[in-house]
């Protein structure tokens, strides 16, 4: 597994399997804040024992965390379901702060609200054990009213960090398939907006999913652009699964991190790939936005441009 990304000597982003979710509509709407519960249920069964801290804020409460026991729990829960929650908003679980990093650790969970609803399930990468939890959620996400969904091994930057995020992405390189982005950096991206990105004089743009991870689910936005996407059936090594207007693509039999010294095959990454071409995250967002802003550092564009490219760049395959 790869160690942790470091910058000047510290370790900032953590090795971890990552679910990634954007959906339309509001944390309070009821589809949502049903299938939030679930995941967040979820997330407990499997990783509960290892987290540590929870936290809920809005503008009626400050953002503070608490241990984690029954009552913090069932605070969360309820706070999840109650409607007419004013935003921005945040419910928040992670794990204990280690000796080393001095941060918080996996497992994480976090939904939030901000141009559209998001969360982010940060997970250790151990592929045994993400793989129930991956299938699991999957089986939830697709009854939400889901924008895209990835999963796939990656590195988490604490929220503490966030900052640092133009640092990122660093570990591409070596570690083809690694999501490297915070949950929130895309969402600009993803459909368009009134503020932030200037659709509006870049007519040409269009939103696109913000990865392609080792499972990319992909809801209406997209499907309806993707008129050959049931051909992905055929392609090796991708398992492919559509009920209506949403579609669940998986690259390989579980995640990996495709690392170029262990000469890891990552075709069927790059057959899904090229598959969503058409959706694939705007370029012309993710220099101002994915990983911080970029756009006028021309090394910071070069390190975007190229993680967005990693899966057609044959030369590193």
């Amino acid at each position: 597994m790869p160690d942790y990304i470091i910058r000047e000597n510290d370790k900032i982003a953590q090795p971890a399997f990552r679910v990634l979710l954007y959906c339309g509509g509001s944390l309070n709407d009821p589809a949502n804040a049903s299938g939030v519960t679930r995941l967040f249920d979820l997330f407990l069964q499997h990783y509960g024992a290892e987290a540590a801290w929870v936290a809920i804020g809005d503008e009626s409460r400050p953002l503070r965390p608490k241990p984690i026991d029954e009552a913090t729990l069932a605070d969360a829960r309820q706070w999840i379901n109650t409607p007419n929650k004013t935003f921005p908003a945040t419910c928040r679980i992670v794990g204990p702060l280690s000796d080393e990093t001095e941060n918080v650790v996996v497992p994480t969970f976090r939904v939030d609200e901000y141009r559209v609803m998001f969360l982010d399930m940060s997970v250790p990468a151990d592929p045994d054990r993400a793989l129930p939890f991956a299938e699991a959620a999957t089986q939830i996400i697709r009854e939400m009213p889901v924008i895209a969904s990835i999963m796939g091994m990656g590195f988490y930057l604490p929220v503490a960090l966030e900052s640092l995020k133009n640092y990122l992405p660093r570990a591409f390189p070596r570690y083809r398939t690694a999501i490297e982005f915070t949950v929130d950096s895309a969402t600009m991206g993803i459909r368009k907006t009134g503020e932030g990105f200037r659709w509006d004089k870049n007519k040409d743009v269009e939103p696109g999913i913000p990865d392609i991870g080792w499972r990319t689910i992909i809801g209406p936005d997209f499907t309806s652009r993707l008129p050959d996407l049931d051909a992905l059936a055929n392609a090796p090594g991708v398992t492919y699964e559509r009920t209506g207007d949403i579609a669940v693509i998986t690259a390989g039999p579980a995640p990996i991190w495709g690392d170029v010294n262990r000469g890891e095959d990552i075709a069927p990454y790059r057959a899904v790939a090229d598959a969503l071409r058409p959706v694939r995250y705007p370029v012309e967002v993710a220099v101002g936005t994915l990983f911080g802003d970029q756009e006028y550092d021309p090394d910071g564009r070069d390190r975007v441009e190229a993680y967005l490219a990693r899966f057609d760049d044959e030369a590193t395959a």
